[in-house]
């Protein structure tokens, strides 16, 4: 978050760091890795393979111009918003996720940000999931619904989906 929160920023400008700011960065941070995240799970085994040359060219002309970290940012974030768009919508096919996911990759190699935060989940709240799963196909919604309380206290949020269950950290 603060690697974020420091490369967001125009060089030629006064930087000042704030909780805010902070905050903001994370609030970024989720958005990303919440659209990287689906676009991985609609990939699923495709190999990440080609790259988005409109999103790159955009990124490169404003990183080209004067370094304009920001504004390249902005235009990722146009990026993420239009793929959450098609994902919602339904109408991004398994092909396309990969060629996204492809383009984050090599936008990540030039910020290093990393992969997703939160993908991989401790055994032990794995096990929860797993628990909370069995409960609620034998009908034990009680018992379900408490284990789920269990995962949020331990900053863990489960998603129900078609596909389903999904873990977040929160």
């Amino acid at each position: 978050e603060i690697r974020y929160l420091l490369i967001s920023a125009h060089y030629r400008e006064q930087f000042n760091f704030t909780m805010e700011g902070l905050n903001a960065s994370r609030a970024s941070l989720h958005r990303l890795d919440e659209c990287i995240s689906r676009l991985r799970e609609l990939a699923g085994s495709i190999p990440s393979q080609g790259e988005d040359t409109l999103v790159m060219g955009k990124v490169c002309a404003a990183l080209d111009g004067d370094l304009n970290v920001s504004g390249a940012w902005g235009l990722i974030f146009d990026w993420v918003r239009e793929n959450n768009r098609l994902l919602a919508a339904q109408q991004m096919t398994p092909q396309q996720a990969a060629v996204a996911l492809a383009s984050w990759e090599k936008l990540d190699s030039i910020f290093g940000l990393g992969r997703v935060a939160g993908s991989e989940a401790p055994p032990e709240i794995l096990t929860l999931m797993n628990d909370r799963q069995q409960a609620r196909a034998a009908k034990d919604f009680k018992r379900a619904d408490t284990l789920r309380d269990e995962l949020t206290a331990k900053g863990w949020v489960i998603e129900d989906t078609p596909k389903g269950a999904r873990l977040k950290k929160i």
